[in-house]
């Protein structure tokens, strides 16, 4: 390994255990908090997240607009913030039973968030545009889409 890669991945492992340091600050805060005080922000955290889930926007609309945090919070706040601004929507339930009632299997899949390659049920990590429109692919669909893309980019076909 080189000095340059040692570098790399201490600067990753110091970043992972700021991360585990500033969870146990948190963690030790709520809990020298008096029962009155935690009650209190508890309460204001859900009504701001409850808007955000009727209202929508991004992570950092959460926490800089709602919630009125500076850059400083984006870190602390980042695991937890991301999953409830990019995946709590209070229609999903509604929605999916709707389009399970009009047998719209493939609506239900994107409300669900699944691959939209057909027969795969994994959840999207990958969008991409391509010549027949945008795709939202599971991680292997995504890989798969990608090395034929660069095949027929560089001339060689595939067996498929």
């Amino acid at each position: 390994m080189t000095d340059e890669n040692r570098k790399f991945w201490d600067s990753i492992d110091n970043i992972q255990q700021a991360f585990v340091d500033i969870e146990k600050e948190y963690a030790d805060m709520v809990e020298w908090c008096e029962p009155d005080m935690k009650l209190a922000v508890t309460k204001w955290a859900m009504k701001h997240i409850v808007d955000h889930a009727r209202e929508g926007g991004s992570y950092r609309y959460l926490i800089y607009d709602r919630m009125g945090f500076g850059p400083e919070a984006y870190a602390p706040l980042c695991a937890d913030g991301l999953t409830i601004s990019n995946e709590f929507d209070l229609d999903v339930v509604p929605d999916a039973r709707k389009a399970l009632a009009e047998g719209d299997h493939e609506k239900l899949k994107k409300i669900l968030s699944c691959c939209d390659e057909p027969g795969c049920y994994e959840q999207i990590s990958s969008g991409f545009p391509t010549d027949n429109g945008y795709r939202q692919c599971c991680g292997t669909h995504y890989r798969m889409y990608s090395i034929k893309h660069q095949e027929r980019k560089n001339g060689i076909q595939s067996g498929d």
